[in-house]
């Protein structure tokens, strides 16, 4: 039996890399602050809701004594703060406010009838129950008339865009399983608790959508399990990964913020960098120096070849022949006259042949007819031919 989790699936498609480190190797590493304060804040809303259900109502001042309490017992020097702006008391602080925002929010919490609270539970997700997940359900509120809602609580501090909300798997693929264990489902209210903003986004989900995410988890397992190779993926989530020192795209830079200037300058790494970088630079001035040279010739060459009636000029053991001809050019981007040839290449059905608009490709198509006669016409009309040359060297 293969069981999987969410957590796990969104890993591999955020970072194969990680994936692998976590997941195939399980190289254990420390949590950051983020992670830290995001666990103790899931920690104070179950307590909050789970005295609810035994008819015990903490007041706000208990709420923000449990998520402290459990702060101090849990905290450790060595979890990861990447913004070294703020320390460990702001990041407390914060988790104090969302919370103290949350409890004015829904006091006294008796929104619908509470089912579950951070359920550890698992779902087959084919018929033989040979890949399974794990359904970890922060909320879950039966609101009657078959109407549930999945409740997700975030630390996050950014917001999401309701396109994405929209398209989530996550809280999808927990409503899969509320589907199959309620058998009164009709819909599915997924509530997002931007706890930071004090915002709620929702979204709703309905069976027949259900059940193309269950194939959708199927071929991203799939996908996993025949994974050859692992890939780092660069993102703005680096800043913020904890396996950030063992990745091959990060390694060397983290190694070298623990060194000495004097050893930091004679590193070999940071000593071929500079090395390369500065031969790099000094070969690009040359070959700018160079090129704007033989634009000069070649301009030369051509007024030579028109004043003394000649296409070949001679030289010592080479000789050049000078080759004129058409060059379509395009209408400049933003303009009617643009507009208008995107308008008829995608009448014709040729935009795509032309990479959206690529000069090379037309010119090519119209040098060798590869269109037929009626479809050149209709394209050529926003075209502007320039005269260009072909500068072509041989022996003599």
């Amino acid at each position: 039996m293969a069981l999987h989790s969410f957590s796990e699936i969104k890993t591999f498609d955020t970072c194969p890399f990680r994936y692998k480190l976590a997941y195939i190797d399980k190289i254990e590493v420390e949590d950051t602050i983020e992670t830290f304060l995001g666990s103790r804040v899931h920690e104070t809303l179950e307590k909050l809701y789970r005295d609810r259900i035994h008819e015990k109502l903490l007041t706000l001042e208990e709420t923000i004594a449990f998520f402290n309490r459990r702060w101090e017992e849990e905290w450790r020097d060595t979890i990861l703060i990447v913004n070294k702006e703020y320390n460990e008391k702001n990041y407390r602080k914060m988790g104090e406010a969302q919370i103290a925002n949350y409890y004015k929010r829904y006091w006294p919490f008796d929104q619908g009838r509470i089912v579950a609270i951070e359920t550890k539970e698992i779902i087959p997700l084919d018929e033989e129950g040979k890949y399974k997940v794990h359904i970890r359900i922060d909320r879950l509120n039966d609101m009657g008339d078959g109407v549930y809602e999945v409740h997700d609580y975030k630390t996050s501090l950014t917001l999401p865009i309701q396109e994405d909300l929209d398209k989530d798997i996550q809280l999808t693929l927990y409503s899969l399983w509320v589907k199959e264990r309620f058998k009164d489902f009709k819909v599915a209210r997924l509530v997002w608790h931007y706890l930071a903003f004090d915002r709620e986004f929702d979204s709703y989900r309905r069976k027949e959508e259900l059940e193309e995410l269950r194939k959708e988890i199927l071929n991203k397992i799939n996908e996993i399990e025949q994974a050859q190779e692992f890939p780092p993926n660069v993102s703005s989530l680096c800043a913020w990964c904890s396996y950030k020192p063992l990745c091959p795209m990060w390694k060397h830079g983290i190694e070298l913020q623990e060194k000495p200037e004097n050893e930091y300058l004679n590193d070999p790494g940071v000593r071929l960098v500079d090395e390369y970088v500065r031969i790099k630079r000094e070969l690009d001035e040359h070959r700018k120096e160079a090129e704007e040279k033989l634009e000069k010739l070649k301009e030369a060459l051509i007024l030579f070849c028109e004043r003394e009636e000649v296409r070949v000029v001679f030289g010592t053991k080479n000789k050049i022949t000078i080759k004129e001809y058409e060059r379509l050019k395009l209408p400049s981007k933003d303009t009617e006259n643009r507009e208008c040839l995107i308008a008829a290449l995608k009448e014709i059905g040729r935009l795509e042949e032309v990479s959206d608009i690529n000069i090379h490709a037309l010119n090519k198509i119209f040098e060798n007819r590869e269109w037929d006669d009626e479809l050149i016409n209709k394209i050529e009309k926003f075209l502007k031919k320039e005269k260009d040359y072909r500068i072509i060297i041989s022996k003599k």
